[in-house]
C-alpha cells in the first residue's frame, strides 16, 4: 500500500488556516478561485503548473534538475524503461506539483491504459498536513520514508489535485476539515457500552476499541437493534468522535450517552453525525437526555455527568453541552450559538485556575 493515515496528523498539527504559498520562482500567475486551485506560472511543455488546493498547497522544490530514487518493497515488481528492479527513478522535483508522477515510472504503470490501474494516470503531490484543510485528510507516504518537512513526515494528497485516491486499500474517513474526527484509529480490543433505551435498561454491549476514531456506521453490526429484520435508518448512518471546541458545522455535536465517564482534554466526549456526511436520526429517540433535546431550563441544567457536575448549558434560549458554551477553549463556538451567552464566559486567561476544576468534572 501506498501510504498508512498518520496518527500523528491531528495529534501533532493546529487547526491554524491554511498558509499562503510563497514560490521562490515568483508569485503565482493567477488564482482560480471558482475552483480553488492554486497554479504557477506557464512551464513550457506542461503548461501552467497546478499546486493543488489552496487550503492544502503543494509542498517542495519545483523545477530541479536529477532524480529521487524510489524503492517499492513489492519485491515482484518488474522492471520497466524508467528503473531497474525495484528501484525506480523519479524526477528530482517528485511530489512539488500535481501530477501523474507514476505514469510511466512506476512498476505497474507501463502507459497502456488497457490494462494499468486507474491511479497510474491521477494526478497527486506532496502536502503539510498541519495546513491541508480539506475533507480528504493526506496519508503518510512510503516512497521517500525517510523524508521530512518541518519535522514532520512527507504526506501527500490526490484531493488537492483534484483527483481521487485509488491507489491506498482504504483511507480512514476522519470528517470534514472543520470537524476532524478524534481518538486512535485499529486500536486492538474492545469497548464495554451499556446500552439503554428511553424507560428502560439495556445490557453491556462489546463495540470495537477504536469506537468513533474515524467515520463508520458503528451500530450497523453490534447494537442489537440494528440487528433486527429491519434495522432503524440510524443504523446505517456513519458518524465519530468529535473535540466540540474544534468542530465548525451548522449542526452542533452532542455529548455522548455510550461513554458517560469518557471525557478528551478535560472535555466531556461529544459525537457527530454530520462531520461524516451523515444525517443524526439517532439522536432525537434514542438520546433523551442528550442536551439539545432539552426545551426549558430547568431540564437542561438538571442533567449531570457521573461525577455530579453540569453535563448542559443554558443560552437563554437553548440548551447546548456544557463546554461549548462554558469551556475556555470553546468560547468562538458560543459566540455563534448566543451572543448573551458569550458575554457570560469566563476570560480565556483564567484558563491556568480553571484547569483543576475542569479536570475535576470527570473525577
Amino acid at each position: 500500500m501506498k501510504a498508512a493515515i498518520s496518527a500523528t496528523v491531528a495529534a501533532t498539527c493546529s487547526a491554524s488556516a491554511a498558509a499562503v504559498v510563497r514560490a521562490e520562482f515568483g508569485a503565482p500567475a493567477f488564482l482560480a478561485k471558482a475552483s480553488n486551485l492554486f497554479f504557477g506560472a506557464d512551464s513550457g511543455s506542461r503548461g501552467k503548473t497546478h499546486y493543488g488546493d489552496t487550503e492544502c498547497p503543494c509542498i517542495g522544490f519545483d523545477r530541479l534538475s536529477g532524480e529521487t530514487v524510489v524503492v517499492f518493497a513489492d519485491e515482484n515488481a518488474t522492471a520497466n524503461a524508467s528503473g531497474s528492479g525495484n528501484q525506480v527513478a523519479y524526477p528530482a522535483d517528485l511530489g512539488a506539483h500535481c501530477e501523474p508522477w507514476d505514469l510511466n515510472r512506476h512498476p505497474k504503470c507501463t502507459g497502456d491504459s488497457s490494462s494499468d490501474p486507474s491511479w497510474c494516470s491521477e494526478p497527486w503531490c506532496y502536502v503539510d498536513p498541519c495546513r491541508c484543510k480539506i475533507d480528504t485528510i493526506p496519508l503518510q507516504s512510503v516512497y521517500v520514508p525517510d523524508a521530512r518537512y518541518r519535522g514532520a513526515p512527507i504526506h501527500y494528497s490526490y484531493a488537492t489535485c483534484g483527483a481521487t485516491n485509488v491507489f491506498a486499500d482504504t483511507i480512514p474517513k476522519v470528517g470534514k476539515s472543520t470537524c476532524r474526527c478524534i481518538g486512535l484509529d485499529n486500536v486492538p480490543g474492545s469497548v464495554s457500552i451499556k446500552l439503554t433505551t428511553p424507560g428502560k435498561n439495556g445490557g453491556a454491549v462489546s463495540y470495537p476499541g477504536d469506537l468513533g476514531s474515524t467515520c463508520s456506521a458503528w451500530d450497523r453490526e453490534t447494537h442489537p437493534m440494528c440487528k433486527s429484520a429491519e434495522p432503524p435508518k440510524w443504523c446505517f448512518q456513519r458518524w465519530c468522535y468529535v473535540d466540540p471546541c474544534d468542530c465548525d458545522l451548522d449542526e452542533i455535536p452532542k455529548v455522548t450517552m455510550y461513554l458517560p465517564k469518557a471525557s478528551f482534554q478535560a472535555k466531556s466526549l461529544y459525537y457527530s453525525y454530520e462531520t461524516c456526511g451523515s444525517k443524526d436520526f439517532f439522536t432525537k429517540e434514542h438520546n433523551a437526555e442528550a442536551c439539545t433535546n432539552q426545551k426549558s431550563k430547568d431540564s437542561c441544567l438538571d442533567l449531570k455527568l457521573k461525577s455530579g457536575s453540569n453535563k448542559c448549558a443554558w443560552t437563554g434560549k437553548a440548551c447546548f453541552g456544557w463546554e461549548l458554551i462554558e469551556h475556555p477553549l470553546c468560547q468562538h463556538m458560543a459566540k455563534r450559538f448566543d451572543k448573551s451567552a458569550a458575554a457570560a464566559l469566563r476570560p480565556i486567561a483564567m484558563f491556568g485556575v480553571l484547569a483543576a476544576s475542569l479536570l475535576a468534572r470527570f473525577d
